[in-house]
């Protein structure tokens, strides 16, 4: 019976180290993913995909996402060729067309390793409607780490996929 027991100490106590083991090296993964993704990342394309898979590069071609060590993200996508207001005080359409040019939004972000996902927790949007929704974005870097693709998807499929190259430090446009 002592061994018996014995033997059942041992199997917990090892099922309780994998478990332990796994955590850490799910942590230890979003540290890497966390250390990579930090910066300040420029818009090279944004494309959206319908319901067949067709692709269509959206008119975004101007923006910023940015990720800190303190866990904390923004994003600014802005159409091309969007027309400054006529005076400060400019009529509701005009304020509403450049409503509809811009997105913004920040907040905290989370990662899941295991997933390739990074969940943008929004704060803070100019468009009131996306405060407090959680943004799932799938990632993947290029070999060189220049690149950030994020991907997001309706279940398993595909609507839009965005490519941001890392800003270099002391290099400006």
């Amino acid at each position: 019976m002592k061994m018996t027991a014995r033997v059942v100490t041992l199997v917990v106590l090892a099922c309780g180290l994998a478990a332990v083991s796994v955590r850490a090296q799910q942590s230890s993964d979003a540290a890497r993913v966390r250390a990579q993704l930090i910066g300040s990342y420029k818009l090279i394309s944004y494309v959206s995909y319908d319901a067949n898979g067709a692709p269509t590069t959206l008119p975004y071609s101007v923006g910023q996402i940015s990720y800190d060590a303190a866990g904390r993200m923004s994003a600014h996508l802005m159409r091309s060729g969007r027309p400054r207001l006529t005076t400060p005080g400019a009529p509701e359409a005009e304020r509403a067309a450049a409503f509809g040019t811009y997105i913004a939004y920040f907040g905290a972000y989370t990662i899941d390793a295991d997933k390739h996902t990074v969940t943008h927790h929004v704060e803070g949007a100019m468009n009131p409607n996306m405060v407090g929704s959680n943004l799932v974005r799938h990632f993947e870097f290029s070999p060189d780490g220049k690149s950030l693709f994020l991907s997001v998807k309706d279940g398993e499929r595909l609507t839009g996929k965005l490519q941001w190259d890392r800003n270099e430090p002391g290099l400006r446009p």
